[in-house]
């Protein structure tokens, strides 16, 4: 249409659609596309390119990281495209019929030439089947090749619906090494743009899955530190519709300390039994995605990143509770943003933090750390294989080189660069046919010596305290002043407990010298403690009254259920995790993103008889699990039916459940004793994914509301309604999916990214950047 309306009035027309996206609050996505073209297509432009960057080549043969026999199979795949790769959720209850699909589709394909790329390999190591690859397709070539637009029309609808996440394998890993239990507290430091926090909220969720058990008690607190990012992180795992889900925007270098309150006891730091740190990184390892890296590469990007990789580690290592697991991960290849990262906080932390061996997981496979590696000068001139060796020039400046670059020296060095190199785990491109990652697996053993920072703060408090106690007992008017003095000249020994002078009390004999002293001083609480965040407040006793009352809820749930701070149209129902973040203290208040899932809405008019907030169909499932009274359930059947006409007629509800196929109508019943009246309002309508051998005790629920004589859905979406209906009829057969007709929009790229959510394995465009990039 635009070629025949001519230059001046397709312009006119595009100025039209920029200003009316800017007014609506349109896709960031769609205007970042139109600022920024050339990254749109990467591969499209890569193909006049030379893909050899000698300096790369160069500084990791130096490296070592694989053998000579092995190096052209590298080089040979990181010049060549990264297969398609899913994830499948196993939150929704179409996911056992989509694993059988693709069983069928290896066995239909495999063997015939003409179809043989689109036979998918399911990763062994990927519990429950749900994790897959088509080795025989690349994304780019699923992009930009009509022949594979039917299957590529079916992903996408499929990831649009929640069903399935197009995430790069080598991704998947971390989480899979954390081990992440339901009643874990889980914090991903750098979580944007939300693949793998996704991917442990789905976790958290299986044991519920597999045994249609009451939701996770946990929480996993997601971090992103660039405020649109951290937003298209919230949106990205609200979709999942789990109570346990948090994110917040913060610096992770700088994540605050968290204190909980205890019932008659002082504040405890809150600390967490998991913690991610996916952190920023030079990305050399996904050429095969972003294959510009080949250009842009350069010594600088990993030196320049490490001290700020170092901080992460160091802070998530502090937050992490004793007995805890911590996992490491980036996406380069580069020994200064992995293996260095991982000596320095050994070697700085000594037996109080410990590598473990990872994960045995079939079918994986990967190659061990490095126990030895050099650090080149920045220019690209010599290779230096200890800080000895540095010259003073490179010792100072903006990219300077630091002792911890390079691999530890001094007491226990051995020791470290062994279990670096046995423990640590480098997945290389030519290994599993992925793109290149570095995961290392730490358990915190003791509590860390506290930082030079918190121990000023302990000094000043034990000098308080060391002062009130002998004003207490009378002591002479110079002792506060010895015990100050006494103090510095502990603390510049390297120790901060407080030197007593004066008659020996107890609470001046219980500080001594020692480090552990030291650890029990520092997790005091401090003084001028606040709320985490402003962001969101309880609800009034008159609102919740009218919410428990009209949906029957146990009285218990109420301290997990909070509104925005300022807006009285959500309602959010948190987890038992949720529930202690948004309780806990720090010293500043965070920015909070998102905290639970929205369970309520408030309706713009409603019946007298119905309370004025219904059901979201974002949380509804979430109500379902805790206790939820006002529910049907109902048969495939009549969901089916519901879904498709939108609306069903109370006659007709009173005769399905005359015939069994409506059931809990009963609890509906308002009015006289004998009356046929049903009280109108918000409610679910729920199926029971066992009642026909969906695979497993599933449960799919969908948001109605009863009118004085109609029952009528209330999901609001329409793609939402087509997923839920897949979900309930099942999916294509295998010779639909592969020669299903194409609509214009699946040939449509730019259509593509704009719709697909956050976290698909693309380069960003405009301010946003790929995947575990700085």
């Amino acid at each position: 249409k635009r070629k025949n309306r001519g230059k001046g009035s397709a312009a006119q027309e595009e100025r039209q659609e920029q200003s009316d996206g800017e007014e609506d609050g349109g896709s960031a996505r769609k205007q970042a596309r139109k600022a920024e073209p050339a990254r749109n297509d990467i591969w499209r432009e890569a193909g006049s390119w030379e893909l050899v960057n000698e300096a790369y080549e160069a500084y990791y043969q130096r490296q070592k990281i694989c053998s000579e026999e092995e190096w052209p199979k590298l080089l040979q795949a990181l010049r060549s495209g990264l297969p398609v790769a899913i994830r499948i959720n196993r939150m929704r209850l179409g996911s056992p019929l989509l694993s059988k699909r693709l069983h069928e589709m290896k066995q239909i394909c495999s063997g015939d030439e003409a179809r043989e790329q689109f036979a998918p390999v399911r990763l062994s190591w990927f519990a429950h089947d749900l994790a897959w690859h088509w080795p025989g397709l690349e994304r780019r070539t699923v992009k930009k090749n009509k022949q594979n637009a039917q299957l590529k029309t079916y992903l996408m609808n499929r990831e649009r619906s929640g069903l399935i996440s197009r995430q790069e394998v080598v991704s998947m890993i971390p989480p899979l090494f954390l081990s992440v239990e339901p009643h874990h507290m889980v914090l991903d430091l750098c979580a944007a743009p939300g693949s793998k926090t996704s991917q442990i909220l789905e976790i958290m969720h299986w044991p519920q899955d597999a045994e249609n058990s009451a939701p996770p008690q946990g929480l996993v607190l997601a971090n992103e530190l660039q405020w649109k990012r951290a937003n298209m992180l919230a949106h990205q795992v609200q979709r999942l519709g789990s109570p346990c889900a948090a994110v917040v925007n913060m610096d992770a270098q700088f994540f605050p300390d968290l204190w909980e309150k205890v019932p008659g006891e002082e504040s405890r730091p809150l600390r967490f039994d998991r913690i991610l740190c996916d952190v920023p990184c030079s990305g050399d390892g996904t050429m095969r995605k972003t294959p510009y890296i080949w250009k842009s590469w350069t010594l600088r990007d990993g030196i320049s990143l490490h001290i700020r990789q170092l901080g992460i580690l160091y802070r998530g290592l502090d937050m992490l509770k004793v007995g805890g697991r911590l996992v490491y991960s980036t996406c380069s290849l580069n020994p200064v943003e992995d293996e260095a990262v991982i000596a320095a906080a050994l070697h700085r932390h000594g037996d109080a933090v410990a590598l473990l061996p990872p994960p045995d997981l079939d079918g994986l496979c990967a190659a061990n750390g490095l126990e030895r590696w050099v650090i080149q000068d920045p220019s690209g001139g010599a290779f230096y294989e200890s800080y000895d060796d540095v010259p003073k020039e490179l010792r100072e400046g903006k990219c300077k080189l630091l002792a911890s670059m390079f691999p530890p020296v001094g007491e226990g060095a051995a020791g470290i660069g062994s279990s670096v190199q046995k423990h640590c785990r480098r997945f290389l491109p030519h290994l599993m046919d992925t793109g290149g990652f570095f995961v290392a697996v730490l358990e915190k053993r003791a509590e860390l010596r506290p930082s030079a920072k918190a121990r000023r703060e302990d000094k000043r408090v034990q000098i308080q305290a060391s002062k009130a106690a002998q004003q207490q007992e009378g002591a002479a008017p110079g002792s506060a002043e010895k015990s100050s003095e006494g103090t510095k000249a502990s603390d510049a020994d390297g120790q901060s407990s407080a030197v007593v002078s004066g008659t020996g009390s107890e609470n001046s004999q219980a500080m001594t010298n020692s480090v552990t002293q030291q650890t029990i001083a520092s997790t005091s609480a401090p003084q001028g403690l606040k709320g985490i965040t402003k962001e969101y407040v309880k609800l009034g006793e008159d609102m919740w009254i009218e919410i428990r009352d009209f949906y029957g809820l146990d009285p218990a749930v109420r301290s997990r259920m909070v509104q925005r701070n300022g807006s009285d149209q959500r309602v959010f129902l948190l987890s038992e995790g949720g529930e202690r973040l948004l309780a806990s203290e720090a010293k500043m208040p965070t920015r909070m993103v998102l905290c639970g899932v929205i369970a309520l809405e408030k309706a713009n008019s409603h019946h007298v008889l119905a309370c004025q907030w219904r059901l979201a169909q974002q949380g509804v499932a979430a109500m379902n699990m805790v206790g939820l009274k006002r529910r049907l359930f109902a048969s495939k059947e009549f969901l089916v039916r519901l879904l498709r006409e939108k609306e069903v007629s109370l006659d007709e509800v009173r005769e399905a459940a005359t015939g069994g196929s409506v059931k809990g109508l009963e609890a509906f019943r308002c009015g006289a004793q004998g009356s046929n009246d049903l009280r109108p309002g918000s409610l679910a309508v729920v199926y029971d994914g066992k009642a026909d051998a969906m695979g497993g005790s599933r449960w799919l629920a969908v948001a109605a509301s009863m009118s004085d004589d109609m029952l009528e859905l209330a999901v609001g979406s329409a793609s939402e309604t087509a997923s839920l209906l897949e979900e309930l009829e099942g999916q294509p057969e295998v010779e639909q999916i592969l020669s299903a007709p194409v609509d214009d929009a699946a040939d449509d790229e730019p259509e593509e990214d704009a719709d697909a959510p956050a976290d698909q394995d693309a380069p960003l465009a405009s301010e946003s950047v790929p995947e575990g990039h700085a």
